[in-house]
């Protein structure tokens, strides 16, 4: 049963690509990045992130992983052209399946140290978590970086319940290399749970793993520098040198906002979790190996809470463990005394399905979440006989779900300049995607341009009071709460 799991996993990170093919802004470098490796291959001036950088560089190591992957794809639909969604599609399923297969592979260490039933338990997990399974594909180096780390907490795992001294060590090592080689690469802030997972197990440490440890880093450290150097077209170029400089040495994450201490740990795990919540901390009661995976992963959270800004992707890597002790906590207990296997067996299969259910209405308002993307394809499909477009995508727009995936038409502009204030500036364009339709209407200085149409996105909910819910299921049908949507992104035509 829990290789049928894994595929459905698998499937269930399909359905979150489909519902919602489109990017976010915090998405823009890598899924940038993926389509102008597969069009071009070498460095030129079209590159996307020449002309937008971003706050900090990120390494082209990920997307060339991508690309590779995809370029079959690629190859066989557009003959290397790298345009059309159906390319984007491509590349988020390369992700999203790549961390399914590290997760199947954790799945089958779990299975190793704590049975075939916890595997199944922790798949189930898995499964029912919507940000575990919706943000497998999304184009984030927290996500790239998600596939050496279940490969390396495999090993983890492994290391912990392996039987001599000599299979322990080389789990150890095989863990140590691949974290170092992720942190230098993908993500420099993973040092945090690297440091936690390699201090757990310390005594499993030799000289040879320390040198293999300096050996990757080194080795990580170059293959960085020639590669992003190169795309970069900066001299010495380590990206994750800089991020640490600038989120570290500056200080500078917290412009981004700021959060309470106790905020990962009141509201992220909880969030993250759903259903599995409750497990995991039973896990720590029942399972003592399963309380000596969680401890340094609680104490990584605790340095993650000393900073000031905070996002529950920066904490993605615990999901995994802590599903594995819930996953131990929920086997545990279905093997304790039948009274209580009654009562934990039918409870564990409710609380999965809350958190199925759970996690498909947030895959739906997640999918409403990405008007630029929905009105660039409504403007394609409106003046598909139309030519010489030029069209002007403005920063709203651009930040929720425009891609160079989605530019079409190679007979069209598609321009994102940014800092155009006044109305006359925007003369030169033919079409619009913009938030504020109202600086187009009709001015007396130029710049007339006339809504052609609108797209809707996702704008809250609105709960049905507690006083009305019972008449509202039972006799009017209806849920009681509605998912609101507004027009966000005006399609706009000169006149």
């Amino acid at each position: 049963m829990a290789g049928v799991l894994d595929y459905v996993f698998a499937g269930m990170v399909a359905l979150g690509v489909v519902c919602a093919p489109y990017t976010k802004v915090e998405e823009s470098f890598f899924m940038q990045a993926v389509h102008d490796i597969l069009k071009w291959g070498h460095i030129n001036s079209c590159f996307d992130h020449l002309e937008f950088p971003g706050v900090v560089p990120r390494s082209f190591i990920g997307p060339l992983f991508i690309s590779a992957l995809v370029y079959p794809v690629n190859l066989l639909l557009n003959m290397g052209a790298a345009e059309g969604m159906p390319v984007q599609i491509a590349a988020r399923l390369a992700l999203g399946w790549s961390v399914a297969w590290a997760n199947s592979t954790l799945g089958e260490a779990v299975a190793v140290a704590f049975g075939p039933g916890a595997r199944r338990w922790y798949l189930l997990f898995c499964i029912t978590q919507f940000h575990y399974v919706f943000w497998s594909s999304r184009m984030l180096g927290n996500t790239l970086a998600l596939v050496p780390v279940l490969l390396a907490q495999a090993f983890w795992l492994r290391c912990v319940a392996a039987p001599s001294a000599v299979m322990r060590r080389h789990y150890y090592r095989r863990m140590a290399v691949i974290l170092v080689s992720a942190c230098a690469i993908l993500r420099f802030d993973l040092v945090v749970f690297a440091a936690a997972m390699l201090f757990a197990e310390i005594a499993s440490c030799t000289r040879r793993t320390a040198l293999a440890a300096f050996a990757a880093l080194v080795l990580s450290a170059a293959v960085s520098l020639a590669v992003d150097s190169y795309f970069w077209q900066t001299p010495w170029m380590w990206p994750e040198l800089q991020v640490f400089r600038f989120n570290v040495l500056h200080g500078r994450s917290s412009e981004w906002g700021v959060l309470p201490s106790y905020y990962y740990f009141s509201h992220f795990v909880p969030r993250l979790l759903l259903g599995a919540f409750p497990f995991a901390c039973a896990g720590m009661l029942v399972d003592k190996r399963a309380m000596r995976l969680v401890i340094p992963y609680v104490a990584a959270i605790g340095v993650f809470s000393a900073n000031g800004h905070k996002e529950w992707r920066f904490i993605l890597p615990a999901v995994p463990v802590l599903n594995m002790c819930a996953a131990a906590g929920a086997s545990r207990l279905c093997q304790a005394r039948e009274a209580l296997r009654r009562v934990v067996r039918p409870a564990a299969v409710a609380v999965c399905l809350a958190s199925l259910a759970s996690a498909m209405l947030m895959m739906h308002i997640s999918s409403l979440n990405y008007p630029g993307g929905h009105a660039l394809a409504l403007l394609h499909r409106i003046e598909h006989s139309a030519g010489a477009v030029r069209v002007h995508i403005d920063t709203y727009a651009a930040m929720t779900g425009v891609t160079r995936f989605g530019e079409l038409r190679q007979d069209w502009v598609y321009d994102k300049a940014e800092m155009l204030l006044h109305p006359s500036e925007f003369s030169n364009y033919t079409h619009l995607l913009t938030s504020t339709p109202k600086l187009h209407k009709d001015t007396a200085d130029g710049g007339e341009f006339v809504v052609i149409a609108e797209q809707y996105g996702y704008s809250g909910i609105l709960t049905t009071p507690l006083s009305l819910i019972p008449k509202t299921v039972l006799f009017d049908h209806r849920l009681p709460f509605e998912i609101m949507q507004k027009p966000l992104v005006w399609i706009m035509r000169k006149k």
